[in-house]
């Protein structure tokens, strides 16, 4: 017994110690989805325009200007991250993503761990366990070739709407692991904009050539005022190597 405490109580100090050197990373946030019907209303009189054979007069080419400068061309409903535009993405990547618990579905809905990261704000992850979900996580695995990254981009909470947003838990504070080594705590604001955090190095290419995991874990969350769910819309990634 007293040596299973020593252990226990060894274990408890390394954790502390290797916590107290855990780089803190503060995001910085950038733009709110917009899911409000007007906003599909305006990508369905976008895309439209884009696709009609119909001379546009001057006032419609101004207004069709002003969206594709905001927009561009591929990006076909507001739930996209991301246009289909080249970007990182063209070779980098997860290959797998998995959690260790999940949300049953609920009615149309599902709370799969794909859903965060299928860059759409109309999808979600959420942990599955009573309460509100600390140290539940979700993993992304990058294959040995996969190009390396140096930012991580986060959708906190469920953003479809603001009440929703508000009904449901969310993250406050992120524990991020490379093959189970602490990278970063990440500190999430309480905001539905996306928010950016700039990794202390690059990560990927393994130089023992096997897969990369990353990993977030739940570790403090911002109650929501309905549903004691923690939700995640999206954790994506920007990196190098590709262009």
């Amino acid at each position: 017994m007293k040596a299973r405490l020593l252990l226990l109580f060894t274990k408890a100090c390394i954790t502390i110690a290797l916590r107290a050197q855990t780089p803190v990373l503060e995001p910085v946030l950038c733009n709110a989805p917009d899911l409000s019907p007007a906003q599909f209303a305006l990508f369905d009189k976008y895309t439209k325009a884009m696709t009609s054979e119909i001379e546009l007069n001057a006032t419609e080419q101004a207004w069709f200007d002003s969206m594709y400068y905001a927009v561009g061309e591929t990006r076909e409903s507001p739930c996209q991250v991301i246009g289909m535009e080249c970007s990182w993405y063209c070779g980098g990547g997860p290959d797998s993503i998995w959690a260790t618990s999940s949300l049953n579905a609920q009615d149309q809905h599902t709370y799969d761990p794909a859903n965060a990261h299928d860059l759409d704000y109309c999808t979600a992850w959420c942990e599955g366990v009573p309460g509100p979900g600390i140290g539940q996580s979700l993993t992304y695995r990058f294959g040995p070739a996969s190009p390396r990254l140096h930012t991580i981009k986060v959708s906190n909470g469920l953003v479809t709407s603001e009440t929703a947003w508000r009904a449901n838990n969310r993250v406050k504070r992120l524990l991020v692991l490379e093959n189970d080594t602490i990278v970063a705590e990440l500190h999430l604001a309480d905001s539905m904009e996306d928010q950016e955090f700039t990794l202390p190095r690059l990560f990927g290419k393994r130089a023992d050539g096997q897969p990369m995991d990353i990993t977030f874990t739940i570790m403090e969350v911002y109650p929501g005022e309905r549903f004691d769910d923690t939700v995640i819309t999206e954790i994506w990634f920007d990196g190098t190597d590709v262009h």
